[in-house]
């Protein structure tokens, strides 16, 4: 595990200690901790970048927004109701 020391800037401070009482650990349990929170934002960061990843590639699977499969390839997306709206 790697050691990181992070401050927390006062305009933070107060979202943080928020944050660790609206967000419970993964026992259901109230944060304590600063590093438990950002280690929970992390996760919580992640698990959102994947879940959209996982949908963009869903979106792109079978005839989706660009074409059949997931291409590599630079396109512009302009997210819109109903698709994701990809232009080449």
């Amino acid at each position: 595990m790697s050691k990181i020391t992070i401050e927390i800037d006062e305009k933070y401070r107060e979202s943080l200690d928020l944050l660790k009482q609206v967000i419970p650990d993964a026992k259901w349990e109230e944060i304590k901790e600063d590093a438990d929170m950002v280690w929970a934002l992390i996760d919580s960061f992640m698990a959102f970048i994947q879940e959209q990843a996982s949908n963009h590639a869903h979106e792109h699977d079978g005839g989706g927004c660009c074409g059949g499969g997931w291409e590599w390839h630079e396109h512009k997306h302009e997210h819109k109701e109903g698709g994701c709206g990809c232009s080449h």
